[in-house]
């Protein structure tokens, strides 16, 4: 039986275990960064003294004494803390922090100070590497004030001070010309790219790269998509071959091998280069660049988007203060899956004064945005962004995106390490203004890991009762550190609620009456004042088994075994049965044992007839699904809505629409899959509603508007673009309809009847636009 993970609880298991930072008050200290705490009189007062004395220092020295304390004391410490490097990342697909634990001293200058001693190095100090820090952090800081045109004015003046045929030059009208490409100024990015690449620089490749990456979005900008695409094709082969050859000559100056052989020394490594041959496995940061900027290009072409578009808007907290010195990352499809490169991303800015934030001569498509915050910014606050939020940016775009952080939901039972010993666990928290619903998660933690399930969605008031034996049947696997094989396997993760020793958290999301999230109780709470009741608890309503115990000493073998003994000696240990489903499930998944997969299903029989929990009845539904037992599919998905009693979960309805289709039920299919789809904003069966569509006999133009109304998004892996499939068949049936229509019709109906030949046909040799749909609708399930 394979385990399938819905999207939503899947998307919660990523998330809770990053972006839930609660901080005991005792711990408070030592956990949060020195900015985030409460400014007291003696601590502002100390950090005016070392201000003062600074400043003194400073000022009473000059010459090259007075450029290396404006290094040291300024420079250097700025680069504890890069440009665009924030505490928390947030973002729809993924979150991440980093304490930035350095035992330095804050720097206790003023942003005015900085800029005044920052221009200062860059217009007169040295001409060497600390100059180029300087120049980023000083506009980054005319940035944070909204005056980005005076940070220009001085490159442009530090730029004069140099060689026109340095690198260090180089390095700055390619930071300028990057800038002058944010601000949509097109002419000026041209003059500064035509400086930069000016006879007399040998040997850069990284710079020369970086040149193109530049080149081609202005290209685009300009109108010139194909020349775009070309440039950076030219470079990915010029930056493989540079570094193919810096590889070769560090291998032939390593040769260790004795003279006239021939073979290679087994100490020299191959991973470069084997790498390199594959050019969509990047080698370094400015390879991944070129390759995101090649797939957005792609991208583009293919749906006859050529021209750019602007995004702007304001960050701000819900009472309307606005949100200064905040990074705003704008990320394609194709890059939100890893964590925020700060410095690196084509689309990045700090917000102003005011809030505020722009991009100019954005490529169009689909994009995610992730704020980058301080600790101290978000203490208390959320973002309440969600998983399939995303921005479709069409060429001309002039799109405003404002973003409005909330404050965290409170909650009040059960809270506080409170021990529950009862029958059920009655959940309450505060009301929102405006919300219509409220899903409940739970979390378990583990030492160094947290498993999170979503417990129940569509909750209508601000409490609920939970029966206990509902929070013992949530739960699955996940592998730990610890172990080898199967026995890897996280104790707690097959536990989950039943662990009587286990601390556990919970949460709340508030949703309005069109299904976005108003705001949740899990996020950032550094400050005393912010903590509020923390959301743990223990369930002590029951005691662990010895089966149990072997399970936390993480002896599976044995614990397997144990609990095959208890349930054959009680049939009606509903926990042993649960139990032995759970890790005879995990042995399978990891020794891949058919047999032993067969055998789970009985037990999975006798769970539901013990404890039938919507989870266990949707487990057997979607087994009898894979084996196309369509009589006991449905039996067991009815059951599984009668028990769910709320509505179905996209998921749960796109698995049913596609159950109905290879049954013959079309009509109630298309109208299920449209309930999945609405619901479900990364479109996962789109493929499987078009084909359902087309086996309905609807012609290919308006098959073609759904894959444009309801476009697929696949974070981090490879989108089927299906509009582009669906216009590839029309061009492909125009001279041909009839043979066209009749392959097209048996295709399909080999597809709804579940038939190994269409995937034979697939398989054989010749391409068509036929068979290549044919084949993304296959992997659609």
């Amino acid at each position: 039986m394979k385990i399938r993970i819905k999207v939503k609880q899947l998307v919660l298991f990523v998330l809770l275990p990053l972006a839930l930072l609660i901080l005991l008050p005792g711990v408070l200290q030592q956990a949060a960064a020195p900015s985030v705490q409460p400014a007291t009189s003696a601590t502002a007062d100390t950090g005016a003294l070392a201000r003062e004395m600074l400043l003194s220092q400073l000022d009473t020295s000059s010459g090259s004494k007075r450029m290396t304390l404006i290094r040291t004391k300024i420079i250097e410490p700025g680069n504890w803390i890069q440009p665009y490097d924030f505490n928390v990342y947030i973002g729809s697909s993924s979150s991440q922090w980093s304490q930035n634990n350095n035992e330095e001293t804050p720097l206790p200058l003023l942003p005015a100070d900085k800029l005044r001693f920052l221009r200062e190095y860059v217009l007169e100090g040295p001409i060497d590497g600390y100059l180029l820090t300087a120049a980023k952090q000083l506009v980054y800081e005319y940035d944070a004030l909204g005056a980005g045109g005076d940070g220009d004015k001085v490159l442009t003046e530090a730029i004069a001070r140099m060689s026109s045929k340095s690198t260090l030059a180089r390095e700055l009208l390619l930071l300028q010309a990057q800038r002058a490409l944010s601000a949509g100024n097109w002419a000026a990015a041209k003059v500064l790219l035509m400086q930069a690449d000016s006879p007399g620089h040998y040997g850069e490749e990284e710079l020369d790269a970086r040149s193109a990456w530049l080149g081609a979005r202005l290209l685009f900008a300009e109108g010139k998509c194909s020349e775009a695409q070309e440039l950076v094709n030219n470079s990915l082969k010029s930056y493989k071959e540079s570094r193919d050859e810096k590889y070769h000559e560090v291998n032939e100056g390593n040769d260790l091998s004795p003279q006239g052989s021939t073979e290679q020394p087994s100490s020299a490594p191959n991973s470069l280069e084997a790498a390199s041959e594959n050019m969509g496995v990047p080698t370094s940061e400015m390879q991944r660049q070129l390759l995101a900027l090649q797939t957005a290009l792609t991208a583009a072409a293919d749906s006859g988007n050529f021209a750019p578009a602007t995004v702007s808007g304001t960050l701000t907290y819900s009472d309307g203060t606005p949100v200064s010195r905040a990074g705003i990352f704008l990320r394609t499809e194709s890059e939100v899956s890893h964590s925020v490169l700060y410095g690196s991303e084509p689309y990045e800015i700090v917000t102003d004064a005011q809030g505020r934030y722009s991009f100019s001569g954005v490529i169009p498509g689909y994009y995610q945005i992730f704020l980058g915050l301080s600790f101290e910014q978000i203490d208390g606050w959320t973002w309440p962004v969600q998983t399939d939020d995303w921005i479709e940016i069409k060429p001309n775009d002039r799109l405003t995106n404002n973003i409005i952080l909330q404050p965290l939901l409170e909650l009040k039972s059960p809270v506080n390490s409170q021990i529950l010993t009862g029958d059920s666990v009655e959940f309450e928290w505060e009301t929102v203004r405006n919300a219509t619903s409220y899903t409940l998660s739970g979390t378990v933690s583990a030492e160094g890991s947290s498993f999170s399930y979503v417990i129940r969605q569509h909750i209508t008031g601000n409490k609920i009762s939970i029966p206990v034996t509902e929070l013992y049947s949530s739960g699955g696997f996940s592998t730990s550190s610890s172990g080898e094989g199967w026995e890897s396997v996280e104790p707690s993760s097959l536990l989950g609620f039943a662990d009587p020793s286990g601390r556990f958290s919970w949460s709340i999301e508030a949703y309005d009456e069109s299904g976005q999230v108003i705001t949740r109780s899990n996020g950032y709470r550094l400050n005393e004042d912010n903590v509020g009741n923390l959301p743990f608890f223990y369930l002590q309503s029951r005691s662990l088994t010895a089966a149990d115990q072997l399970v936390k000493a993480q002896k599976l073998e044995q614990a397997l075994e144990a609990y095959r003994h208890d349930y054959a000696g009680d049939p009606q240990d509903d926990h042993a049965l649960k139990m032995l489903v759970h890790l005879m499930t995990a042995k399978a998944s990891y020794t891949k044992d058919e047999s032993l997969e067969a055998a789970t299903i009985p037990l999975l029989v006798k769970l539901v007839e013990l404890c039938p929990t919507a989870d266990y009845v949707f487990n057997l539904a979607h087994y009898y699904y894979e084996q196309s037992d369509w009589k006991s599919y449905n039996h067991y998905y009815s059951w599984f809505l009668e028990l769910r009693e709320q509505k179905p979960h996209s998921y749960d309805l796109g698995i049913n629409a596609t159950a109905l289709m290879y049954q013959g039920e079309l009509d109630e299919a298309r109208r299920q899959f449209v309930a999945s789809l609405e619901e479900d904003g990364s479109h996962r069966f789109i493929g499987s509603y078009l084909a359902a569509e087309l086996a309905a006999g609807q012609p290919l133009d308006d098959v073609l508007k759904l894959a444009q109304r309801y476009p697929q998004h696949s974070p981090g892996s490879a989108t089927v673009n299906w509009a582009k499939l669906i216009t590839q068949m029309e061009a492909e049936r125009t001279g041909q309809l009839e043979l066209f229509d009749r392959q097209l019709k048996q295709m399909l109906e080999l597809y709804t009847a579940r038939s190994g030949k269409l995937r034979e046909w697939t398989g054989e040799s010749g391409d068509s636009a036929l068979k290549t749909f044919m084949k993304a609708v296959l992997e659609v399930d």
